[in-house]
């Protein structure tokens, strides 16, 4: 695991920017302050080791599926509790991002966590639980500028419960007030991050960058047909999740397996079926589905209002998503959402009682052979996403080879207290904050983010110290641009580059990742007269 994505490197990157008040420029375009600073931190405890920073979502991955796991059982009990904990445990697409460090996992572990308070604030008005759900929406919100979803979740859920229920009066109204309270205490905790922004332009700033990004209806359709593209090219390990969940599922409501509905071993054979057929969405889709259908009709014991809030979440989601750019990433609230869903689906499906005679037919116990024999083979089939545990180095190898090449041109040793060379890295976050972390053991230089090439010009009466740019797949511009000024740069070396999965399905859909895998870190050197 190492930094490689640009946003990864915006993250990551303010412990070693100390030339730059500690904070990478443009930061806020990106992220509220609050994971940033969960990085700088891990950073300073751990003395300034780079890797640091990779682990710091894999302990809150951790911590989601176990956020996960307690929501569900607030809703559906234990055994719905276990299959969505299986679920979330052997999810290709999760475990994937709790590998790298973004704001993904963080977000959603807050959102689950506000969700599951403001159900218990809701349902019991507990005072506690009123704060909790306030704090963790604002811890959210501090993470990720679209962290209000806990609040669009709670009012809509709640509104359902109203409209489709009917209760009381009586019951209803107090928590209106409740949710009131919990929006109005989440939005003042979420206040100073809003005041943070106005140095940098405010957060009509935030919102204009931000509208770069939205597709609209007119790209909805094409936008949803790619994070169902993504998500089936990498879903090999969720068929462990599956299995697990369902035999867990039902053996927490019967332990001895002879005595198991034929239904069971129905669902057990399709769900794996559709899963080894690389479906995840399509399999969370149809059990989702299925239990909100359910739960609609009554069919089933869950907590009402946690089950509407469960439906406000995928609703609201389902069509909101899509109306953004493709990113992968940004499918991981609505897929949590899905995950808690299925498992209300095992509910529906599961929670059947079958004559004892039935079950015990013998020409029947020879077909559940069979079904179990087939959900071996695409056990032993599946194995790992090849994207999940990729490797992610790169990056963090090229910048080495670019400090032995510049340590080389200069031809200097370590002086104390002197800049033996300045590089730029132009657009490439990640590249920017290997460089920035070395620990200079070999030479002095200063790394510095550049966005263009004014560093060209030269300034008069300025030191003359040798200046280096790097460049990479996210600086095409500059790389044309410099062609042209040879005059002023020259080029070293091209060091070739492997971009990895979670990098490049920003850009591509999985059908043209290869041939837009191999790509090109150049190292200039400025001429200076």
């Amino acid at each position: 695991m190492s930094i490689e994505h640009f946003d990864e490197g915006v993250y990551a990157s303010n412990y070693f920017s100390s030339h730059m008040d500690f904070r990478y420029p443009d930061r806020h375009l990106y992220a509220p302050p609050l994971f940033p600073a969960i990085l700088e931190w891990a950073l300073i405890f751990s003395g300034g080791n780079p890797h640091t920073v990779m682990f710091v979502n894999v302990v809150l991955g951790t911590a989601l599926v176990a956020a996960i796991w307690w929501l569900t059982k607030l809703i559906a009990g234990d055994a719905a509790a276990i299959a969505a904990a299986s679920l979330a445990t052997f999810s290709d697409f999760l475990i994937q991002y709790s590998r790298a460090a973004l704001t993904d996992t963080p977000v959603c572990l807050f959102m689950v966590l506000a969700v599951g308070c403001g159900l218990l604030a809701l349902r019991d008005r507990n005072t506690l639980a009123i704060l909790g759900a306030a704090l963790f929406t604002a811890a959210a919100w501090w993470t990720k500028y679209n962290g209000w979803l806990p609040l669009a979740i709670l009012g809509a859920g709640l509104a359902g419960s109203v409209l489709f229920d009917r209760p009381k009066t009586s019951e209803w109204m107090p928590r209106a007030g409740t949710f009131l309270v919990i929006a109005l205490g989440a939005f003042l905790f979420w206040l100073p991050c809003l005041w943070s922004l106005q140095e940098h332009g405010g957060y009509s700033a935030v919102a204009q960058n931000h509208a770069g990004y939205i597709v609209g209806f007119g790209g909805w359709w094409d936008s949803w047909t790619r994070h169902f593209s993504v998500q089936s090219l990498n879903s090999r390990l969720l068929i462990v999740g599956g299995v697990c969940a369902i035999l867990l599922f039902h053996r927490n409501r019967n332990a001895n397996p002879m005595q198991w509905s034929n239904r069971f071993w129905v669902v057990l054979f399709f769900c794996v079926s559709i899963l080894a057929l690389g479906q995840p969405i399509l399999f969370a889709l149809l059990l989702a589905g299925y239990g909100l259908f359910s739960g609609l009709r009554k069919q089933m014991e869950v907590d009402r209002l946690g089950f509407w809030l469960i439906a406000a979440w995928i609703g609201g989601l389902l069509l909101t998503t899509p109306l953004y750019r493709p990113y992968p990433r940004l499918l991981m609230p609505l897929w949590i959402g899905l995950i808690i869903a299925s498992s209300l689906g095992f509910q529906a499906l599961l929670c059947h009682k079958e004559n004892a005679a039935v079950v015990a037919n013998k020409k029947r116990l020879v077909l559940r052979s069979g079904i179990l024999g087939l959900c071996l083979i695409f056990l032993l089939r599946s194995g790992i996403g090849e994207s999940t545990f990729e490797d992610r180095t790169q990056l963090a190898r090229i910048s080495e080879s670019i400090v032995e090449e510049i340590q080389h041109l200069v031809r200097t040793t370590k002086q104390p207290n002197d800049i033996d060379a300045i590089i730029y890295v132009i657009g490439e976050p990640g590249l920017y904050y290997h460089l920035a972390s070395d620990d200079g053991d070999r030479f002095n230089f200063i790394t510095q983010p550049g966005s263009n090439l004014v560093m060209l010009t030269p300034i008069p009466n300025a030191p003359r110290i040798p200046t280096f740019l790097v460049l990479g797949p996210h600086a095409p511009d500059e790389q044309q641009e410099l062609k042209t000024e040879t005059d002023r740069a020259t080029l070293i070396e091209e060091f070739p580059y492997h971009a990895s999965d979670l990098v490049l399905l920003d850009d591509f859909p999985p059908s043209e990742l290869e041939k837009n895998r191999e790509q090109k870190i150049q190292l200039w050197k400025v001429i200076q007269d």
